[in-house]
């Protein structure tokens, strides 16, 4: 059957919601990631900055409660995100296919790059840097399935940023030796988390071969993601 239909799409994708919402994947970290993806949200739209605990930089089983689930391990304070990352791996790969599909049956040149990002609307945007963005475009707005699909794998991306990111922080925090240092990171990463859930939220690139999130690029440029 094609991921075209609803059903489909929900089985292949999970039955996902848009981007500021929880995930429902059925694994207790990505769960726990869309519910840290709410909270930033929240807060990027009231305007405030994700502060520090007032007794300083989150411990990791702290961050743990509401970002990692069973991906953090208490008993070495170590997070392993191999789950989600194959899940979401797989899961970009499978949407880029059905893109290459789409694009090909439409008549439309499937090796050209087409970088997607989600409106305020929800609507799915097609840069201009495609020569075909506004057919594209339509290919979307006619197949809500579609639309759908790709709100639900670029939400995956973004959130999996967000682990990645808490899983940077909990590495540095474990190989800290002071309070002083680990207020910093905390300070830097809960910055860089608040950047993933704003300006790179919801954009990505798909091309012959390729399909990367814009979050996913920022944090392999800075050596936090590979």
């Amino acid at each position: 059957m094609s991921l075209s239909t609803t059903a489909t799409a929900k089985a292949q994708f999970g039955d996902l919601t848009t981007a500021n919402q929880n995930i429902a994947i059925h694994t207790p970290a990505a769960q726990a990631a869309g519910k840290f993806a709410e909270y930033l949200a929240e807060k990027q739209a009231a305007g405030k900055p994700v502060a520090a605990p007032a007794n300083g930089a989150p411990r990791p089983d702290e961050l743990a409660k509401t970002l990692f689930g069973k991906a953090f391990d208490p008993a070495t304070g170590t997070v392993n995100l191999d789950r989600a990352t194959g899940t979401t791996r797989q899961h970009t790969a499978e949407f880029a296919g059905l893109l290459r599909q789409r694009l090909a049956a439409a008549k439309l040149d499937p090796t050209q790059p087409v970088n997607l990002s989600i409106g305020a609307d929800h609507r799915i945007i097609v840069d201009n840097s495609n020569p075909h963005a506004a057919d594209i475009a339509k290919l979307f707005q006619d197949d809500p399935a579609l639309a759908q699909a790709y709100r639900d794998v670029a939400g995956q991306n973004d959130r999996l940023a967000l682990l990645q990111t808490g899983a940077a922080y909990v590495k540095e925090w474990n190989g800290a030796t002071s309070d002083g240092e680990r207020q910093a990171l905390w300070t830097r990463y809960s910055e860089l988390m608040n950047r993933l859930s704003g300006s790179f939220s919801g954009r990505m690139t798909f091309g012959p071969g390729t399909a990367t999130a814009e979050s996913q690029q920022m944090l392999r440029r800075m050596g936090v993601a590979v």
